[in-house]
């Protein structure tokens, strides 16, 4: 029924929201991150841990990743390619585009780094099994970012 709320729902979301919450507190009170020696804003942080999963994006992934324009992600690129963090080559499948890729430095880094936050965190999952982690994951895949984006 439209308009009746669920409290007990509401609840139950509170205190997953809540668990969600504590993580993120026990990781940022770590204080450690990648790349600590240069000031790199949350969008190029993003842009940095999104190229560490792929073999390079274009300006248009990455702008859909980061939600924002393609000259707003050339802004982002050219200063991680100053930094020696990013490269960019022409696309082998259209020359007018540009693939943005991680140099092994940059990628090194950002593995260790999240390497360290697993290793951090993972304790703390030990009373779920494999499976119940599969669904965790399937569950979090599942939550939206507040302007609709896929994440």
């Amino acid at each position: 029924m439209e308009g009746v709320r669920d409290a007990g729902r509401e609840e139950v979301l509170a205190e997953a929201i809540d668990a969600m919450a504590a993580l993120t507190r026990e990781l940022a009170a770590a204080g450690s991150y990648p790349f600590r020696e240069r000031r790199l804003g949350r969008a190029q942080m993003t842009l940095l841990y999104r190229l560490s999963r792929t073999d390079g994006l274009g300006a248009g992934a990455l702008a859909a990743v980061l939600g924002i324009t393609p000259g707003a992600v050339s802004q982002h690129v050219d200063h991680l390619r100053q930094a020696g963090l990013v490269t960019v080559e022409v696309d082998p499948l259209d020359a007018r585009a540009r693939i943005v890729t991680l140099t092994g430095k940059a990628r090194a880094e950002v593995h260790e780094f999240q390497r360290g936050w697993i290793d951090a965190i993972a304790p703390r999952f030990d009373a779920l099994s494999t499976d119940d982690v599969r669904d965790l994951r399937r569950l979090l895949s599942l939550v939206r970012p507040s302007d609709g984006t896929t994440p």
